[in-house]
């Protein structure tokens, strides 16, 4: 099987610097801020380089791509639109978990535009999923958690999805406003998958049977995996840029 993992492509509103504040809201008012800052100018590409994405995906044969999370940048339906016309084409090859930036919640209630626009169906057969966001997320404090009832479950050999990643590159643990509550547990009890595929913090890794897709629509920093998968074996993943599959990845064959 042939995967193609990317995460965090956080979709944005187009010309969003030219909107009121109203159109926000007071919580996503205050989430602007960190556009202002400069993530709005890391992201104004992203529509365009998930596209792209999309396209890499026919170009290497992947059997499934996998999205784990951050679809969007505020939440907001349009936002929301915007990725589900990109992925259209995947069909049914595409599965899809949500992130923290996905659950901003409207009006303080829980936000249901993920499940409007991607609803929920079964995972491929060797797939498993965790909820590290819960129903209702909040800007700045970005903290995931894993409970113990979701992880009663044998893991092995399959391929795990979490938003948040158990740790930074090369195992360092993450900030705490930022941290994913219950890595220890989640590791502990997935070391016989496959491999975990997970998102959040924007860095692209892989550390044992953790692989983080960091954010792939990342201005300079874009990118996702490519991962071959086999009964009994490890997964081995590839690193690509989108735009540029490697030569060794579009000769690996037809899809299973």
């Amino acid at each position: 099987m042939r995967i193609l993992h990317f995460s965090d492509p956080h979709v944005q509103l187009p010309r969003w610097r030219e909107r009121p504040l109203r159109d926000f809201g007071p919580l996503r008012a205050l989430a602007t801020v960190e556009l202002w800052k400069g993530r709005g100018r890391d992201y104004d590409g992203a529509l365009a380089t998930l596209r792209q994405i999309v396209r890499d995906a026919d170009t290497l044969r992947a059997d499934l791509v996998v999205c784990t999370g951050d679809l969007t940048q505020l939440a907001m339906e349009e936002e929301f639109a915007l990725a589900q016309d990109a992925l259209a084409p995947l069909g049914e090859r595409l599965v899809c978990i949500p992130g923290n930036h996905d659950r901003y919640p409207l009006a303080l209630e829980p936000n249901r535009l993920f499940e409007k626009y991607f609803p929920p169906r079964p995972l491929p057969d060797g797939f498993a999923a965790l909820d590290s966001c819960g129903e209702v997320c909040w800007p700045v404090i970005t903290q995931g958690r894993i409970v113990d009832a979701q992880l009663g479950q044998d893991f092995g050999g399959k391929i795990v999805l979490v938003h948040h990643a158990p740790f930074r590159a090369g195992g360092v643990p993450d900030w705490p406003w930022h941290r994913l509550r219950g890595a220890r547990k989640l590791l502990e009890a997935t070391g016989a998958a496959a491999a975990i595929l997970c998102g959040h913090i924007h860095e692209r890794f892989q550390h044992g049977n953790v692989i983080c897709a960091g954010s792939s629509t990342l201005r300079d920093d874009e990118g996702y995996w490519l991962i071959e998968v086999a009964p009994g074996r490890a997964a081995r993943a590839t690193s690509i840029r989108p735009g540029a599959p490697t030569m060794d990845a579009r000769a690996a064959g037809p899809r299973a």
